[in-house]
Formats: structure tokens, C-alpha cells, sequence
């Protein structure tokens, strides 16, 4: 099995935290090369003298044994440039979300990767969360009868000026992962809606398709006090809730993660009348799978990626639109959306 080298633009908290650790279980697969960093300290703190550190982000871009370069660089407003660049000089590239804040730079990215002829994805890693490949697998099997709306919920108390896109990005991928119509009319509410996208506080969204379901996205304060401590701490929030004509699924993620084991012995999720069948192997097969699984399949075998670039492009442009429409304090139609693939690569 040949090995895919991927050296890293951005050494910060998350790729020392997430990439790295992801990248080592797979060692079979992935060799770490080197790091990139405006700050040489963060670079040789990742690497820690196992592999190499560019002194400047032209040796990054030049390396011809680099296969792969791994953008996660600070502020967002960064990812635009340094992509390109490294886009222009031929590199395959994983950005990490959101893609930027602006679905025109989105759009001249993808031209440049086009141009190019290189590999270009978007690291929205929460798309192999294990509770979504249940509500799609829930969906695929029809017990809830026909679709008619999906929440997926996050409570977070962002009452200050936070980043509400940073993450409600992944909720906007997961629901185009769950639907793959065309987005055609978006609501939004933020707590400020004043600010730029980048910093809207807590909110939520309505996101209606060509097709159902409609779905809700939600992230909301949740009251930390309590006179009496509850040992559930996030009693009644579901990270997914499936409702169909004749039964409902949810699922829960909001304390401890599930794993594979726990979704197929019938923990952390709740149903209404029909009990979901998980034991299909073409599911139970992926069920572990996460980003990098993907990307390398992508790069070494040529299959479909996991997230396309347009999908993360169509992602940050929902967020405009949910952005326009908090504003104006109406629904908007949903503008400026490209055609993505019908079916998800799960």
C-alpha cells in the first residue's frame, strides 16, 4: 500500500490535537512530512524532531515529496491566500472549514483547483459522525414513512460576539448531507445580526429543499445554573431529530460520544414505534470510517471524495444567505447555490 505524505500550512491547537494523532493511526497510510508556521516555535513543537520544518512557505509549496498539503491557518480570512498559492503551484490541498468567508473566493478557488488538475477538499471531518450515518442509514431504510423534517441542534451559550459560522458550518454540511436537493429558501435568526458573518453569536436557521425534509438547525444558549445540579446536563437536546409521517428518530451525541459498538447495541438513540435495523453490512463496513479513510481512497484509488469542494463552497454561501437573512429579518431565496452531486459519498 503506497503511503500518501502530507505536510501542514498552520501548527496550531487543532492540528497538534486532531491532525496528528488522526494521521498516526493510519500510519500504513499517511506519513507526516513536515510543517509550515508563521510562528517557527509552533512548527518544531509539532514535528518534534521526527520530520521536517519548512523555513518558509515557498519550501512548503516546492516540496516534490509532499503529496499533500493540509491548510489550518488562523484567522479564516487566511485560507483564501495560502490555498491558492499552493493551488497555483500544483500541490493536492485539504483546506480546513470553513473554506472562507466568502463564497466568491470559494468559487475562484475551485477554478484554480480545476485548472490545475489537482486533488481539493474541504476537512468537514463532523461529516463522518457516526450520528449522521445514522440518520441516513434511518432515512435510506424508509421506517418513518416520508421525510418531513430534520433538527440538528448544538447548545452553546455564545451571548458575546463568537463565531457562529466557525461552527454552524458543519451543521449547514451536515444537513446537505442528509439533503441533496436543491437549497431553495433559507430563515435566520442571530443574536447579532449586525456583525459580520464571522461573529454572529448563537442562532438558528430553516433550510427548505426542492424536496423534503425540511431542516432546522439550531444552536442555542443552554442555562448552565441550576438551583438542583442535574447529572444530564443536556436532558431533551438530541443532536439529530428525525420526524417522518408515521414514526420519529433521534440520537443523541451531547454527553459521550458514541462509537460504532454503541449505535449497533441500541444506545444513545430513540425511536417511536419502529426500532431501526443497523446490522446492514454495507453500513456496519463504514461505520468506523472518518475523514482521512476517504481522502485516501480519493487520492490512491480515485474514488468520489468524501465533501467536494463545491460542497464546501455551497456551505459558506448558505451561511451568506442565513447571514442576509437575519439581517432583513425575512426569508430569502436561495441565490448563488451551484449544483452539487445527488448522492452522498456515504
Amino acid at each position: 500500500m503506497k503511503r500518501c505524505r502530507i505536510s501542514f500550512c498552520g501548527a496550531g491547537n487543532w492540528v497538534r490535537k486532531y491532525h496528528i494523532p488522526e494521521l498516526r493511526k493510519r500510519s500504513d497510510r499517511f506519513e507526516i512530512a513536515g510543517f509550515y508556521d508563521l510562528f517557527p516555535e509552533k512548527a518544531q513543537e509539532a514535528a518534534a524532531g521526527s520530520c521536517r520544518v519548512y523555513d518558509s512557505f515557498e519550501a512548503l509549496a516546492g516540496d516534490p515529496e509532499t503529496d499533500v498539503v493540509l491548510v489550518a491557518t488562523k484567522p479564516v480570512e487566511t485560507h483564501f491566500e495560502n490555498t491558492m498559492r499552493l493551488l497555483d503551484a500544483g500541490k493536492n490541498v485539504i483546506l480546513e472549514k470553513p473554506m472562507t468567508y466568502s463564497s466568491r473566493e470559494c468559487d475562484a478557488l475551485i477554478a484554480r483547483a480545476r485548472e490545475k488538475g489537482v486533488l481539493f477538499t474541504v476537512h468537514h471531518n463532523l461529516r463522518c459522525s457516526i450520528c449522521l450515518k445514522a440518520v441516513q442509514e434511518v432515512l435510506r431504510q424508509g421506517i418513518l414513512g416520508d421525510p418531513v423534517c430534520v433538527d440538528i441542534v448544538s447548545p452553546r451559550s455564545w451571548y458575546d460576539e463568537h463565531d457562529f459560522s466557525n461552527y454552524a458550518v458543519h451543521m449547514v454540511d451536515q444537513a446537505f448531507a442528509v439533503n441533496r436537493s436543491a437549497l431553495t429558501e433559507v430563515s435566520a435568526y442571530f443574536v447579532h445580526p449586525e456583525n459580520p458573518m464571522g461573529s454572529c453569536g448563537y442562532g438558528e436557521a430553516l433550510l427548505r429543499f426542492a424536496e423534503p425534509p425540511v431542516i432546522h438547525i439550531s444552536i442555542k444558549p443552554l442555562p448552565q445554573k441550576q438551583s438542583v445540579g442535574d447529572p444530564v446536563p443536556f436532558r431533551g437536546y438530541f443532536r439529530f431529530r428525525v420526524c417522518g409521517t408515521e414514526d420519529s428518530f433521534a440520537i443523541d451525541d451531547l454527553g459521550p460520544l458514541p462509537n460504532a459498538e454503541d449505535l449497533l447495541s441500541r444506545q444513545y438513540y430513540y425511536f417511536d414505534m419502529r426500532e431501526p435495523d443497523f446490522s446492514r453490512p454495507e453500513f456496519r463496513a463504514h461505520l468506523n470510517d472518518g475523514f482521512y479513510e476517504y481522502f485516501y481512497e480519493s487520492w490512491a484509488n480515485g474514488a468520489p471524495l468524501l465533501v467536494t469542494p463545491e460542497d464546501g463552497r455551497n456551505a459558506v454561501r448558505c451561511i451568506e444567505l442565513m447571514t442576509e437573512s437575519a439581517r432583513s429579518g425575512r426569508a430569502v431565496k436561495a441565490s448563488g447555490m451551484i449544483p452539487g452531486i445527488k448522492e452522498a459519498a456515504l
